[in-house]
């Protein structure tokens, strides 16, 4: 049986397996990171899928009115004049149109008017219009559109920059009037602010203020081009000085169905969905909605502006469109590149949003889409690889190429009949790297030799430590290796007093959510979680992998743990139980200890951590028995930090860092510095401590480099003095100093401040002098017991 197992399990089989998998995880790596030449394939994929999918329904709501060629031959070049524009878009508003966006820009003040309108339109059309309010004698032209604008339903477009420029122009230097997108934003917990998450404009070039002002819900006309140039997914919604303004398709389609706002919907990812009135809008992270198109050019009705003005086209055309102003007339055109075609009218682009919204006819990318497509990546690697692997003959290629065809087949099925796009292409790459490396191998190599040898190692090790022997090749054994690095501390001060007021399972999410936040800010500064002891951390920097800053994040780590220690406590302290929850008090507290209504007793309010940090030669390693093994640390260095932790309550400190962390050597920008000029540590004092002869120099760690407070500043200046005269043994001088300097300390809430401890000693010291008279003291304090 053991030579049939060596068989199977053989060398070569190894081999196979080993490049099957590799190739699938790097593929699946692959489409994580998606490379620029592999995305460019994957859009075209997608192209086709599009031209050969059925186009669907359309509302035939949306309508072009075309500023073509023939228009400008009529009426003459453009720009028009203000009188003209406003003309043809109260002939619009009076067609009966639900709504008109002008996906032109009207950003300069109207030079080509005439002075009096009324004669000019007379003159040109042998008409007179009262323009509703404003005199028909001599007028500011612009304020002629302006009244027409505050009057209907319109959107003027403007562009939005997102390149960091020189302004060029006085269109850029004019204030902006448009109005931002008032947003609901329903968000997940952490989710960040929705200015975070969609796309960030640096400039805007705006509508003239007149027509601004007149018509506030304006809309950007940009489209966001993909890698390749193609136009395949548009934002709803862009961020400018930290407001959210509506695309143009969005505002107008807003206008059409009287609708202020929108709601968007967010996790800590990014954007979930847009939602205008009852319609929920798929879109990515960003805010962006992928364009269903539905054909080449011309899917929707053009009108000619001139046709309007003449009154060729009117209600019967336009009565309950959704209408869209643009230009195609040579030299003006706004042109853009789609998967159907390289000249595609933009202003279309807007009319096919408008249209996909109202038929709810959306191309989806649901959050489960790329798990899946990872997962069929993954599949489809490992059942290649099998099956190469375990299979002789050359008929294996049929359930290969069965397998691409399937995958191939069933995205297009699900892209046509769900309207979901999956990506076959990683797939298909991972069946054909596979083939290709695995045939290629068994060529190279005899067929007959198939045996692999495997070890299992699950019934005595860790799990943890069999990740990582697969990935290192290699079985752990028992010892370690000594190295320069950090240990690292935390204890909560007297939480036995939180176990008798808390029950059972208060104390384990009072817990969980405190050591959930401290662990994430270990792990971020890339520290080595060693276990949970209770209420304790215990932790280590420089291994397994090399830190060479190992003393420098220590004391980083322990900065933001104080800070977010404190922002707990004040989380806390402001919590209360919900009205239908039943009284946490269970134990019957009094009120000065724990508040009626309060979700935590008076004591978790004033939660405290101590911290002890400690450099030097630590043994870490593979440690334990034979049956089971922890990767762990041991030695001196170890012991002391924990000794620094436990004894900062005796100084009234709540961060203890020896001076072997502080001397520590680290590069920052290519200069070397030692970890004491990065922070702002006060030096306590200089101990000796039982069964060593080398003292120790104990600093309370305060703040990172320039962040002290004014208050903390004036305290250790003067605990400086203090110390100073203390060390020289001028006794009362230390004495008067240390009580100057008590009124700086920087809790209140402790039952003593440093400054008590040497004052006290101080004052034995005065009594009982720690040399004798006329020998020079070294400052060191020798402990007589542990």
């Amino acid at each position: 049986m053991l030579g049939r197992l060596k068989k199977i399990l053989s060398s070569d089989t190894l081999l196979l397996l080993l490049t099957g998998f590799t190739a699938s995880v790097l593929i699946a790596a692959m489409y994580i990171f998606q490379p620029s030449i592999l995305q460019f394939v994957d859009y075209k994929i997608y192209d086709q899928f599009m031209r050969s999918s059925p186009v669907g329904q359309k509302t035939n709501v949306p309508a072009i009115i075309d500023i073509d060629d023939e228009s400008l031959a009529e009426l003459g070049q453009w720009p028009w004049p203000r009188y003209r524009m406003a003309l043809l878009l109260a002939k619009i508003q009076e067609a009966g149109a639900l709504s008109t966006g002008l996906d032109i820009l009207i950003g300069e003040p109207d030079r080509t008017s005439p002075a009096t309108i009324q004669e000019s339109l007379r003159n040109e059309l042998g008409v007179t219009v009262d323009f509703k309010g404003l005199p028909a004698g001599l007028m500011d032209n612009d304020e002629v559109l302006a009244s027409v604008l505050s009057q209907g339903r319109y959107v003027l477009g403007f562009y939005f920059d997102f390149i960091a420029h020189a302004r060029e122009s006085d269109v850029n230097d004019q204030p902006c009037f448009v109005a931002p997108l008032p947003i609901a934003q329903i968000k997940s917990k952490d989710a960040p602010p929705i200015q975070n998450l969609t796309l960030t404009a640096l400039d805007a070039i705006c509508p003239l203020p007149v027509l601004a002002k007149a018509s506030p819900l304006c809309g950007f006309y940009n489209s966001i081009t993909d890698y390749d140039g193609v136009v395949r997914r548009v934002p709803l919604i862009i961020t400018w000085n930290g407001k959210q303004y509506p695309s143009l398709a969005l505002a107008t389609l807003m206008k059409a169905m009287g609708r202020k706002n929108v709601i968007v919907k967010t996790n800590i990812t990014g954007i979930e969905s847009i939602r205008l009135g009852k319609t929920t809008i798929p879109v990515d992270a960003k805010g962006q909605m992928l364009v269903r198109y539905r054909g080449g050019m011309e899917e929707f009705p053009y009108y000619s502006a001139k046709d309007i003005l003449s009154g060729k086209v009117g209600e019967k055309e336009l009565k309950g469109k959704i209408i869209f102003m643009g230009t195609s007339a040579a030299g003006l055109r706004d042109l853009r590149v789609t998967p159907f075609a390289a000249d595609y009218p933009g202003v279309e682009v807007h009319a096919t949003i408008v249209d996909n919204i109202l038929t709810q006819d959306f191309i989806l990318k649901p959050d489960w889409v790329p798990g899946l497509e990872l997962l069929l990546v993954l599949a489809a690697g490992i059942a290649s690889t099998l099956l190469l692997t375990w299979t002789r003959s050359l008929w294996m290629i049929l359930p290969i190429a069965g397998m691409g065809t399937a995958i191939l087949f069933g995205s297009l099925y699900i892209f046509r009949e769900y309207n979901a796009y999956l990506t076959p292409m990683y797939s298909l790459i991972a069946l054909g790297l596979n083939f290709t490396m695995l045939t290629l191998i068994k060529f190279w190599r005899e067929e007959g030799q198939k045996k692999f040898l495997q070890a299992t190692f699950s019934s005595y090790l860790a799990p943890e430590l069999i990740d990582e022997m697969f990935s290192n090749r290699e079985m752990p054994e028992l010892g370690g290796e000594a190295r320069q690095i950090t240990a690292y501390f935390t204890d909560i001060q007297s939480f036995s007093t939180f176990s008798e007021k808390l029950t059972a399972p208060q104390l384990v999410e009072l817990l969980n959510e405190y050591l959930s936040a401290m662990t994430d800010i270990l792990i971020e500064e890339r520290g080595t979680l060693d276990k949970y002891e209770g209420d304790a951390i215990i932790a280590f920097f420089g291994a397994p992998m090399d830190v060479p800053d190992h003393a420098l994040r220590a004391c980083r780590v322990a900065v933001r743990m104080q800070n977010a220690n404190n922002e707990l406590r004040d989380k806390w302290s402001k919590e209360y139980q919900l009205p239908e929850e039943p009284d946490r008090n269970t134990k019957g507290f009094p009120e000065d200890q724990w508040a009626k209504g309060e979700k935590w007793p008076k004591v978790v309010h004033k939660m405290r951590t101590r911290i002890g940090v400690n450099s030097g030669e630590i043994v870490v390693g593979n440690m334990g028995s034979s049956m089971r093994m922890n990767y762990t640390m041991m030695g001196d260095s170890v012991n002391l930090a924990a000794r620094l932790e436990e004894g900062a309550k005796q100084f009234g400190i709540f961060t203890a860092v020896s001076h072997f962390t502080l001397e520590q050597e680290v590069e920052v920008e290519g200069r070397i510095y030692k970890v004491m000029d990065l922070v702002e540590a006060r030096l306590i004092d200089n101990i000796q401590v039982v069964g060593k002869n080398e003292p120790v120099r104990i600093y309370e760690l305060v703040a990172m480099k320039g962040e002290l407070t004014e208050k903390e500043q004036t305290l250790f200046d003067l605990f400086a003095k203090a110390r100073e005269e203390y060390v020289a043994t001028n006794w009362d001088k230390a004495i008067e100093l240390y009580t100057e300097a008590n009124k700086y300390e920087r809790f209140d809430d402790t039952k003593f401040t440093p400054c008590d401890v040497f004052i006290k000693r101080a004052q034995e010291h005065k009594l009982n002098p720690p040399v004798p008279e006329g020998e020079v003291w070294d400052g060191v304090y020798r402990m007589t017991k542990k």
